[in-house]
């Protein structure tokens, strides 16, 4: 009987088109660790295009359209966080598959994060919080 492969847990960033998940990622111990977090260095714009150059996404479709996210690791609390836009978070299966393709625990924080906010979340109206929020430096 063969032994099981041991699951990587991985950092890296994703893109949601069509329901489906867009994955770039690498395992978190190979990312090496900046003011405490290990966040994966290839960013969504440099991403995107190759999506695209083997037609996974639509030619037409700018990056910052479609919904997205990231997954980063800290080294003091020693747990994964997984930021999205909102359409993905409301979304338990999905976002259940990303963690599954990423082989994250089951304990990974899960948050909304502004920097990925697609045209459909920017179209709803932010709350008094979340507007205090985006003037506290």
């Amino acid at each position: 009987m063969a032994a099981k492969k041991a699951k990587v847990l991985e950092v890296g960033l994703f893109f949601v088109v069509g329901g489906k998940p867009f994955v770039d990622a690498l395992p978190w111990m190979e990312v090496p660790s900046v003011a405490g977090f290990r966040t994966y260095g290839v960013g969504h714009p440099e991403f995107w295009p190759r999506l695209q150059i083997v037609g996974a996404v639509p030619r037409d479709l700018q990056y910052d359209e479609a919904p997205r996210g990231c997954l980063n690791y800290e080294d003091a609390s020693g747990r994964f966080t997984l930021f999205a836009d909102g359409c993905i978070i409301r979304n338990k299966r999905l976002v259940s598959k990303i963690m599954n393709e990423m082989n994250l625990p089951g304990d990974t924080m899960v948050l909304p994060d502004d920097h990925y906010r697609c045209p459909k979340c920017l179209r709803k109206k932010p709350t008094r919080k979340q507007e205090e929020e985006d003037w506290d430096f």
